[in-house]
């Protein structure tokens, strides 16, 4: 019994403070002012720049911060800020999703959610 009452407990105690999901794969982001566009999928984490090499890194376990899903790599930060909507500057599209990226200590602000 007392173990159903902890149980019962911990699940009202869930359902106040809902965790945002990762996003399933693939995810896509993208930026503007410099071009950049990011894919996330079940494997990889894919950074692209025009005229530069792509830069992968495996993709590891998401924190579901309260914002959002996060990743962090050796060399790629991303930070989804989930249901924020947001324009890419250089249309009228109206993505879902506010993307912060860091690359090799370099960041990037776009939009996600493709």
């Amino acid at each position: 019994m007392k173990r159903l009452l902890t149980i019962g407990l911990a699940a009202l105690g869930a359902g106040c403070m809902p965790i945002p999901a990762a996003p399933p794969p693939p995810y896509h982001a993208l930026g503007t002012e410099p071009f950049w566009n990011l894919l996330i999928d079940e494997h990889n984490i894919t950074f692209v720049e025009p005229e530069k090499a792509p830069l992968t890194q495996r993709t590891p376990a998401v924190i579901n911060g309260f914002a959002g899903p996060i990743y962090q790599t050796a060399r790629i930060n991303v930070n989804i800020v989930k249901n924020q909507q947001c324009s890419d500057g250089m249309s009228d599209r109206v993505y879902p999703d506010k993307v912060q990226v860091t690359v090799d200590g370099r960041q990037f602000n776009g939009c996600g959610g493709l």
